[in-house]
């Protein structure tokens, strides 16, 4: 480390070049990065749960990836109103089907017009008059791009060209694969021993809907869809009171690929408010990824220059110099951006977590730029008098050692994360330690170079006065005072209120609850909350289990009193006895069946139900006229319900959050255990079940999360202590290194436990965090008062030195941390801003476990920390302190 700084000092134009160089290498990276913030995605691919999940998508298609509406204009069943929602579904159809050449067509004839130095906008839509869709497309794409504006430039219709490109490309991804609503949606009729399907709303030899005119036609449209009972709640729903129609419902299913659907759901939700008069509400999974992924957005602008004001406003204070500020937030911005880029061009993505990212390492790094300051004007009259050269290389050694190794037990404590099978908390983890290195070595390097070739003129707050007045203490002074009072005359006392402390927080701990749900992310406000409410009152909610049944033979589905016990099955889970499930809706394929069967009988809501007669069943599927288009061998209305053989079915159970209601892992086991229960009891002989679908993906969530923070905790736990015991050859010393941390860590865990704070992928990584930056704190306060003891100064005298010296270097690097964390109170997502509260109370804790408890319970047990008189095997091998040259540190 001392032939670092010398070069650093000795050559700071080389130092200069090669930190621009590398700034300039990685800074690309950041325009790679992407936003990923699906849950499905974090899991495990090895884990079993999460493989069945995906085979049963390979089955009956991605019955969890669906937008759900509800259309609720003020005149619902009017001639207008549906035209509307013809527009609507016509404007969502284009991402449906393809059609290559009409899209060309409308490409090549929107080009013709960039050889005009511009165009007025209404002049641009005259010239597609004749297609209303593209008209409207123009419409959304102009007020996107400009706002309301009267005449486009060629610049602009240039601009304009780009998104026009962008949304032909969306298009042929074709990635919706079913639009389910009142004006597209299929009913089954039975004539002349035939079970055909027929349109609600016809259309005309063209292919375009004929929407109902008059009052006959709109009643005989309300008439038809009010005559399949299985419709409602899906494409409609009815007043409380009475059975009129209170909203439409509707329903766009995606195809199982990953690739442009976040981008395919943002076109959609754009042509959702382009149609206000509907009173559109909307959700699903899809919907509230991409609002999340505008949340991310939205904290990176906000949260980074929030935490940087911060850090700027503590350097001020602290140094109260031009350089003190400048050099510290140069040294953060190049590890920010190396870090950044780092992660765009290995391919890593940001998620949830990954967003408070960027605002942690300005944090955390923000302490070793002010150690290193520090001590730089803590030894200003020593350079003075060796010279700069000499007394700057004095001064760096000095303190670079305990930076470097404060920052390498941060990055061990950070890196253990990478031991969660949850990628968002492995990448966390190992980016966080790898950003926490860019800063020792970026402040390490940036510093001492930097002030080798600024001149050494003394700051304001270090000149000396003159007059015979009594310098004024400062605040943090008298707090350091306070402090030495406390550990060397009342260490008994705080000995006493830290064990207190340490055991209401275990009791607190005991109650610690975890629980995982990604709705619960967002704050009651926001738009993702009011949807996932509203829809969930009335269309029940925008995901929900995969209940697969299997029969135990094939075209089992297809037997009466299989079908019958589907059929109580679901009346059990939709009972109101049995609210407690929160299913609000099931779909199955004993629908069609029922439906087939009222079909048959001349439309008699009472034969709505499953027949009797196995035989019937299997002359229903044979005379039933569907569509086979993937020739699987199952007609396309059957594919998301039953499988090849018609051996296993997939039940649909829509999980409702009413009222603000939000079901967590907690409820979802809960539920799942009760589910379980039912079918053992109640399933046919030879049958067997298995539960999957979102809800179980967060369970397993939940699963590595305790799992993942029993491991971290454990680990960060002993490596510390290990590296404590090691760097000061005392078997003492590691145990005196736990007691800060672990008072801060059950301090967490505490509270979390006594307000019912559950442990989520945000809260989940607190320990580590604390762990790795509560041990800076302690390793530099044990290390200087080491050195002081060795110098022959009583425990006492060593205790208010050190905190003389350090005490002011860590209050003000815990202050940066303390106040930086609370930014992310500023976040939209609530586990962020717990984790940020939740930080900035352990910060304080470490604080005072390091500046109170730690020398008090050292007053008190008087240990030992001097280095061995006689050498022993442990001193020979594995000697940290020599390795790292601490014990040549004056």
């Amino acid at each position: 480390m001392n032939h670092f700084i010398g070069f650093c000092i000795k050559r700071p134009i080389a130092v200069f070049i090669i930190l621009a160089c590398l700034t300039i290498m990685l800074a690309p990276g950041m325009l790679r990065l992407e936003i990923d913030n699906s849950i499905e995605n974090m899991m495990p691919q090895h884990d079993a749960k999460y493989k069945y999940y995906n085979h049963i998508k390979d089955i009956y298609g991605d019955n969890g990836k669906f937008i759900v509406m509800a259309i609720s204009p003020d005149k619902l069943l009017s001639h207008e109103t549906l035209k509307q929602f013809d527009r609507l579904i016509r404007d969502i159809e284009a991402f449906q089907d393809f059609n290559r050449s009409k899209e060309k067509e409308r490409i090549g004839k929107f080009l013709s017009l960039l050889t005009r130095e511009s165009i007025g906008f209404k002049a641009l839509l005259d010239h597609f008059a004749d297609d209303p869709p593209f008209q409207r497309t123009l419409e959304r794409k102009v007020q996107k791009l400009f706002g309301e504006i009267d005449t486009l430039s060629q610049t602009q219709l240039k601009q304009l060209k780009t998104e026009l490109l962008v949304v032909y490309e969306l298009k042929r991804q074709e990635l919706v694969d079913e639009i389910l609503s009142p004006l597209t949606a299929e009913d089954i009729k039975g004539e002349a021993d035939v079970l055909e399907t027929y349109e609600l709303i016809e259309t005309d030899r063209e292919g375009n809907r004929v929407i109902p005119e008059t009052k006959s036609e709109i009643h005989q449209f309300k008439q038809r869809l009010l005559r399949n009972p299985a419709f409602k709640g899906v494409l409609y729903t009815q007043k409380p009171s009475t059975e009129e129609i209170a909203d439409y419902g509707a329903l766009i299913k995606f195809k199982d690929r990953e690739t442009h659907r976040d981008a395919v759901t943002r076109e959609l939700m754009a042509i959702f408010e382009g149609y206000p008069a509907l009173n559109l509400t909307y959700t699903g999974m899809p919907v509230v990824y991409v609002w999340s992924v505008d949340y991310i957005r939205v904290d990176f602008q906000t949260l980074v220059p929030l935490v940087i004001l911060v850090v700027i406003a503590i350097f001020y204070f602290n140094f109260r110099s031009l350089r003190g500020v400048l050099l510290p937030m140069l040294s953060l911005t190049m590890a920010e951006i190396w870090v950044l880029g780092l992660m765009g061009y290995l391919g890593y993505k940001i998620t949830v977590m990954a967003s408070s990212l960027p605002a942690l390492l300005i944090a955390v790094g923000s302490s070793y730029a002010i150690h290193i300051l520090n001590q730089y004007y803590n030894d200003f009259d020593m350079i003075s008098r060796r010279g700069k050269e000499k007394g700057l290389f004095i001064s760096m050694t000095r303190i670079s050692l305990t930076v470097l190794l404060t920052g390498i037990t941060t990055f061990i404590a950070f890196i253990t994360l990478s031991t969660s099978q949850l990628s968002a908390v492995r990448e966390w983890g190992i980016f966080s330690g790898i950003g926490a290195l860019f800063a020792v070595f970026s402040a390490s390097a940036l510093i001492p170079s930097s002030l080798s070739v600024l001149p050494h003129s003394r700051p304001r707050h270090l000149r000396k006065d003159n007059s015979n007045k009594q310098p004024r203490k400062t605040l943090v002074v008298r707090l350091i005072g306070l402090m030495i009072k406390g550990a060397n005359y009342h260490y008994r006392i705080v000995v006493i209120v830290a064990s207190i402390i340490f055991i209401i927080s275990i009791a607190g701990f005991a109650q610690l609850k975890v629980d995982t749900n990604y709705v619960g992310y967002f704050k009651k406000g926001s738009e993702v909350r009011k949807s996932v409410d509203i829809i969930g009152e009335k269309l029940g909610g925008g995901w929900g289990f995969d209940i697969l049944i299997d029969s135990g033979k094939p075209n089992g589905a297809k037997s009466p009193e299989f079908l019958k016990f589907l059929e109580e099955f679901r009346q059990w889970l939709v009972n109101k006895k049995n609210k407690d499930l929160c299913i609000s809706r099931t779909d199955s394929f004993s629908d069609i069946i029922k439906t087939m069967h009222m079909a048959m009988n001349n439309d008699d809501p009472d034969a709505y139900k499953i027949p009797n007669c196995k035989l019937d069943i299997y002359d229903y599927i044979e005379i039933y006229g569907g569509e086979d288009e993937d020739s699987d061998g199952r007609f396309d209305e059957f594919e998301p319900f039953v499988d090849f053989d018609y051996q296993q079915v997939d039940l649909l159970a829509r999980l409702c959050r009413k009222e603000g209601q939000l079901v967590g892992t907690v409820e979802v086991n809960r539920i799942v255990k009760k589910m379980r229960r039912y079918l053992e009891e109640h399933i046919p002989e030879g049958a067997s079940f298995n539960i999957s679908g979102f809800p179980i993906m967060e369970i397993q969530v939940s699963h590595y999360l305790v799992l993942g923070q029993i491991q971290t905790l454990i680990l960060s736990l002993v490596v510390v202590d290990l590296i404590s015991i090691l760097l000061f050859q005392r078997m003492a010393a590691g145990l005196l290194a736990l007691i800060p941390m672990g008072v801060a860590v059950l301090i967490n865990f505490g509270i979390m436990g006594w307000l019912g704070i559950e442990l989520d992928m945000s809260t989940s990584v607190i320990a580590a965090v604390t762990i790795g930056i509560g041990i800076d704190d302690t390793i530099h306060f044990m290390n200087m008062f080491r050195h002081n003891r060795a110098r022959g100064y009583s425990i006492e005298q060593s205790i208010a030195r050190t905190l003389g010296v350090a005490g002011q270097a860590i209050i003000f690097t815990s202050l940066a941390l303390i106040f930086g964390f609370l930014v992310f109170l500023r976040s939209q997502f609530i586990p962020i801003n717990l984790m940020g509260i939740l930080l900035a109370i352990t910060m304080t804790a470490t604080t005072f476990g390091a500046l109170l408890v730690l020398p008090a319970f050292i007053r008190a047990t008087r240990p030992n920390l001097r280095p061995p008189e006689k050498e022993t095997w442990l001193s020979k091998y594995l000697n940290l302190s020599k390795w790292f040259g601490l014990d040549e540190v004056e």
